[in-house]
């Protein structure tokens, strides 16, 4: 079973940050520090004597900042300052994801060229079509997916 920790020990936090960034979609602060704490504790929990050896220099690499965004985001339901702390973040969870090939489903890599105070800004979606966190019902339909990050299997 891919959902299984023993396989996947990373899905937690693959799915978790996911919900943050789809709390961000809907505008709602309090969804996404809600979302945020859940991702905290994930990556809190990880079981890392689970990773291979190359996985778990992967995830000690970016680890502490993918943390530390996340402490950030759920510290506050201010949704500026949660998109603000959200393009660091997902710049350390592509990292992981990327380096760590353990994703259940396909992942896209998607960008927005307005965001960050139009210096652009990435995030990762478990779907194709575009639904901008940095923007919500602003700008959904702001962004293109740069790469696709295939299901492991």
């Amino acid at each position: 079973n891919a959902q299984t920790s023993g396989s996947q020990p990373i899905q937690p936090v693959i799915t978790a940050y996911l919900g943050v960034k789809n709390a961000l979609t809907q505008d709602n602060g309090t969804a996404v520090q809600n979302a945020a704490k859940i991702l905290y504790d994930a990556i809190d929990k990880v079981p890392m004597e689970k990773l291979s050896t190359s996985d778990h220099k992967v995830w000690m690499d970016n680890q502490e900042k993918l943390s530390y965004h996340a402490e950030h985001i759920k510290g506050t339901d201010d949704l500026d300052h949660q998109r603000e702390h959200f393009v660091q973040l997902s710049v350390y969870f592509y990292k992981i994801v990327k380096g760590m090939n353990e994703n259940s489903v396909d992942l896209y890599y998607q960008f927005c060229p307005m965001a960050n105070d139009g210096k652009g800004a990435y995030w990762v979606s478990e779907i194709e079509t575009i639904s901008n966190p940095y923007f919500g019902k602003r700008m959904m339909k702001c962004g293109s997916t740069k790469e696709t990050i295939p299901a492991y299997n």
